[in-house]
Order: structure tokens, then sequence, then C-alpha cells
């Protein structure tokens, strides 16, 4: 297997601000990336080699990707793993910016396991849709299987192309796809002696200026990759409070609530936990946090009373089954004084639990 120069499919997004829920994203903006290098396989010269493009992205058994965003210091990255018939088989991807703070998750069919870094915890579950994130990053990255779709789009004329070949072989070669249905404009460089792309530039159009919005890369293409990777128990700190759903059943069950008498319910049961010091149940519903924790976290609070636990509001950012719950609490200072809080959240959503999908808890700050 020979070793080519980085290059780069489109990533966007995880997640996820769960772990898991923010990775359609990605996949969203890959879609978009490989429209370009497929609605070009139909127009620009043979001279660029867009055959040898499709036969190589169809034999990627490692793909490392890295993707930079104008706003941000560090990228995302991405590292997939992939069988001999093209199926992803393990994964591990780096999240610096999530609103649970920085991520290090990886994934196998067996397992997930997700570093929250930021907050010192550690859990362990099984996620299906991880896989399916992983499976359209990795088939997106071959042209040929949405070939179709986006010569379609070419044909609807959602998208221009201008094709540039330099006469310099150490030069790239560039496709610059303008589309006609949003204000962006995306540059992809191919390497002339391996006739992929090494680097995606998306930029935003503004009053007739480009602003640059992401870089993708594509680094260690096809190199075997240790498979120490894909687990993360060698690498967390002992400190650090370690969930595992695998064994543990967590949040509270929905039954025949609808999903905002769940939302409002979970919200209840979770600060009577708190005046109960029942931190087991508490932490069981704050994303399944052993009892240790939940004690650490919320013992300062010292919540003595529900006021009220108001009408819950859909939070689409953080998942389909999303909500915050607005409520009042009464909180007594060590010297008896009551006062009224009125926290920011708290969040509460189901479904973060995939073998137990109708299981409700509180994640995120409160």
């Amino acid at each position: 297997m020979r070793k080519l120069r980085p290059r780069s499919p489109l990533i966007r997004r995880m997640i996820m601000r769960s772990p898991i829920t923010k990775l359609t994203a990605a996949a969203v903006i890959i879609v978009a990336v490989v429209a370009a290098i497929m609605v070009f396989n139909q127009s620009a010269p043979a001279a660029f080699g867009i055959e040898q493009v499709i036969d190589d992205y169809n034999n990627v058994r490692f793909l490392h990707v890295k993707q930079f965003w104008a706003n941000r210091k560090e990228p995302d990255e991405f590292w997939i793993k992939s069988d001999e018939h093209g199926h992803v088989a393990k994964a591990r991807y780096y999240l610096p910016v999530t609103e649970d703070g920085i991520k290090l998750i990886t994934w196998t069919p067996e397992r997930t396991e997700i570093w929250f870094k930021s907050k010192q915890g550690f859990l362990i579950s099984k996620i299906k849709r991880v896989e399916t994130w992983m499976q359209s990053l990795l088939e997106q990255c071959q042209p040929k299987l949405v070939m179709k779709k986006l010569l379609e789009e070419q044909k609807a004329g959602k998208v221009d192309i201008d094709t540039q070949k330099p006469q310099e072989v150490q030069k790239p070669a560039l496709i610059v796809a303008t589309y006609k249905t949003e204000p962006k404009k995306s540059t992809y460089y191919i390497d002339q002696a391996t006739d992929l792309i090494t680097r995606i530039e998306v930029c935003r159009i503004e009053d007739n200026k480009e602003m640059l919005i992401s870089t993708t890369q594509f680094s260690d293409y096809n190199v075997p990759m240790d498979e120490k990777m894909f687990s993360l128990k060698d690498e967390i700190p002992k400190d650090v409070s370690v969930t595992n759903q695998l064994t543990q059943l967590i949040g509270i069950p929905q039954g025949s609530m609808t999903d905002e008498q769940a939302a409002a319910e979970t919200v209840r049961q979770f600060f009577q936990a708190l005046i109960d010091k029942d931190y087991k149940k508490a932490g069981s519903i704050y994303s399944g946090v052993s009892e240790e924790k939940a004690k650490e976290i919320f013992s300062r609070l010292n919540v003595t009373a529900i006021i009220s636990v108001g009408t819950p509001t859909p939070h689409p950012e953080t998942g389909p089954h999303s909500f915050r719950v607005p409520c009042k609490l009464e909180i007594t200072t060590p010297d008896g004084e009551k006062t009224t809080w009125e926290p920011y959240g708290p969040f509460t959503r189901c479904g973060d639990d995939e073998i137990h999908p109708d299981r409700w808890i509180i994640h995120g700050g409160i």
C-alpha cells in the first residue's frame, strides 16, 4: 500500500453537543465537498486523473482528517479504520469545542468511550449512531458512491465549476465550486502527482468579499494506525469519574408520559433527590455520574425545596428530544438564610443510552 500525501474531504461537525448528537453537521458539509469533486468528474479534462482519484478513494482503509475553523485555535480531528469491505470498523475523534468542553471519543461495535476532559469524566456506552456518522464520513470520501445525486445537482444548475491546471506539476490543480443557492465557495487543491485532494477551503461570500470559514486537510492517508488508538482505557487519569452504561441503568423511564411531561418529571425527580441527599439517584439522572461525583458536584448547593417547575421548551441544539426546563428552587445557606434560585437550565433529553432509549437524563450544566 503506498503512502500518499495529505488530502481532505470536508468534515463537520458533532458533535455533538453531546458526544454524539452533533454528529450530523459534519456529514452535511462533506456532502458539499464531494459534490464538487464528483461534478468535476463529468466536466474536467482527463489529465486531472479523476478516475485515479475515485479508485484510490475506493481503497480507503485508514482516514485521518483535520478540520480547522476560522474562529478556533484547535482543529476537530478524526481517525477512521475500515475493513476490507469498506465498512467502518473503528473510530476515534477529538472535539476541542462542545457544550461539555473538550471531548475525546473512541468507537468500536462493542463499545463507545467518551472522555470528558474538561469535566474529568469518562463514559462507557454502546452508541450505534456513532457508527452511522463515521460510515457516512468514510463513504463520502468515495466520489462514485454519491455520483448520481451530485450529477443531478449539476443539471439542476445549483453549482458552477471552474477547473485550473497549472503547467508546473509541483503546483496543485484546483477545482473551484461556486454555489448558486447560497453565498459560498469551495476550493479543492489536487496534488498532480497523486491525483488526490490535499486541502479544501470553504469561504462565505458577503458583499462580494470572501471570508474563510474552514480548511480541511488529510494527513497520514492510508497509513495503518496503532490499535491502541481505539481505546481510551490506558489514557485516562486515575482520578477521573467513570460511568459505565453497559452495566448501569441511568435516568428515569418515560413510560406513558409525553416528551414535555418526561422532561419536567426528570427535573423534578433530580432536585427532589438533591433535597433528600440521595446522591446515587441524583447521579443516575445527571448523565449517570457516580454517587461520589454527584455529591461532590451538588452537595454545596443545599437545595431545600422545589418552588416550581415550569413548562419545558425544545432545545434542538442538543438533540431532537432535548428540552430546557425552567424552575425555581429554594436554597438554604449554611447560616440558615433561604434564597430563591432560578437555574439557567436545566437541560434534559432521552436517548443517550441506546440500549434503553426511553430513559431521560439531565445533561450539561444546570
